[in-house]
């Protein structure tokens, strides 16, 4: 069973918050490391082709209906338990 990260999201979320404002006129993906415990924005288009080719397609249908609702996609990254994991959230979910 995959590993929830409600708590390590709750934890960063003004950050998280901080990052996509400060970024959202380039519709951003955010990365949380939670190893590292770093939040960065990145330009969605580079970092979802840097994906592994299974997940690029899929990833990138999912970002543009997120974008396109004003939602924020989010990716948790656990390097401890080689875990990667995309979250989404839409605007009603959003402060």
């Amino acid at each position: 069973m995959a590993k929830v990260y409600t708590k390590e999201i709750a934890e960063f979320w003004p950050t998280i918050m901080q990052a996509w404002h400060d970024h959202a006129d380039k519709c951003p993906v955010i990365e949380c490391d939670i190893v590292k415990r770093q939040v960065r924005a990145y330009a969605s288009s580079e970092y979802i082709d840097g994906l592994s080719e299974r997940t690029r397609v899929a990833t990138r249908r999912q970002f543009k209906h997120v974008a396109a609702i004003g939602g924020v996609m989010v990716f948790i990254r656990d390097s401890t338990n080689r875990v990667m994991q995309s979250h989404v959230f839409t605007p009603d979910d959003l402060p």
